[in-house]
């Protein structure tokens, strides 16, 4: 059984892994041996192989039947189910903490999307306002879990969508303004749904003014001819 001051070890090695991931100081391809990595952060081999075990969960390396540990490549594939992703846990973050939310947290939400707002034609910057948006409400859900969860793939999120585009304004405006109008209203539902909208997951309502959920069920859009 590991013990607390070995599991400890490990945690600060998983970070500074992902970090040097993160900052291309281990680039896409790269092949990483424990040993190596271990010599670099002066650490034993078991804290760097727990560190690598829990970055293969968060698809920043894959190790392979040969047992050769790589950087993940960041493909589009990638790019689209991380993004995918992350729209679903944000979501899920602002459903919890909106009905939650403390008079100050909902002012300083409001700011975060302001942020976010003024940020939609650069996409790192646009990439770097979401995850500051949804890491501040995923804290505030009150689920410990599901905010572990989030820190960890927070480091998936930056490499991965750092260059990924907001929807088009014709689309991120009017989430925006939905997602202000349900932070203002505690809506965690509501919010959900504009979340899901700006990340490409539901279609954006026929009713602008109307985020889609008349009768508790999203308007479904008309088929096309």
């Amino acid at each position: 059984m590991v013990g607390r001051d070995e599991r400890s070890l490990g945690e600060q090695v998983f970070h500074r892994i992902a970090e040097a991931i993160v900052a291309h100081d281990l680039p896409p391809g790269m092949r990483v041996r424990d040993v190596a990595l271990g010599q670099r952060f002066h650490v034993s081999r078991s804290p760097v192989r727990e560190a690598l075990h829990r970055l293969e969960r968060i698809g920043l390396v894959e190790i392979l039947p040969s047992r050769v540990t790589q950087v993940t490549m960041v493909t589009d594939q990638m790019v689209a189910q991380t993004l995918a992703y992350a729209g679903y846990q944000a979501g899920l973050a602002v459903r919890q903490s909106l009905p939650v939310l403390t008079p100050s947290e909902c002012a300083q939400t409001l700011i975060l999307i302001d942020e976010l707002s003024q940020e939609a034609d650069d996409p790192a910057g646009a990439s770097a306002a979401r995850r500051v948006l949804f890491s501040y409400l995923s804290e505030r859900s009150g689920n410990a879990v599901h905010h572990a969860h989030m820190r960890d793939m927070e480091y998936a999120f930056e490499r991965n969508l750092r260059g990924a585009a907001l929807p088009p304004a014709s689309v991120s405006r009017p989430c925006v303004a939905g997602l202000r109008e349900a932070v203002r209203r505690g809506d965690g539902d509501e919010g959900e749904r504009w979340v899901r909208v700006l990340h490409g997951l539901a279609p954006l309502p026929a009713d602008r003014e109307d985020p889609g959920i008349s009768g508790g069920a999203r308007k479904v859009p008309p088929a096309r001819p």
